[in-house]
């Protein structure tokens, strides 16, 4: 019964602290590694193409961040997630981490928001 309990506890910090990380690694651009599909290339951190000799390269290799961006909020996520299933029974029961459902909704909210610009050009 306890396994279940912490297994609970960890689900919901791991999700309420994904939502809020991922927020964080979109607006501060923290990507965890940058992909370039189109040449089958994976560079750690996030990358940025700084061709002064043909700037079209960024159209003819565009880079994704996604990945790297949500593999960020994944690394964060799991230190708060297994902090969050290592906490004592009645210290997890007096702050109970079920009642932060609402903040990935307000992150929803803010990466519609950050994402704005995109569709603006």
């Amino acid at each position: 019964m306890t396994s279940l309990f912490a297994f609970r506890r960890f689900a919901s910090a791991f999700g309420t602290a994904f939502a809020v990380f991922y927020v964080v690694a979109l607006k501060l651009d923290l990507a965890l590694f940058t992909v370039y599909p189109s040449l089958g290339l994976v560079v750690l951190g996030t990358h940025r193409a700084r061709d002064a000799v043909d700037p079209a390269l960024g159209f003819l290799a565009p880079a994704m961040y996604w990945y790297g961006w949500a593999g960020s909020a994944g690394c964060g996520a799991l230190v708060v997630g297994l902090l969050a299933a290592l906490l004592p029974e009645g210290l997890a029961r007096r702050i109970w981490l079920g009642r932060f459902w609402v903040v990935p909704m307000f992150a929803m909210v803010a990466c519609v928001y950050l994402t704005m610009p995109w569709f603006r050009l």
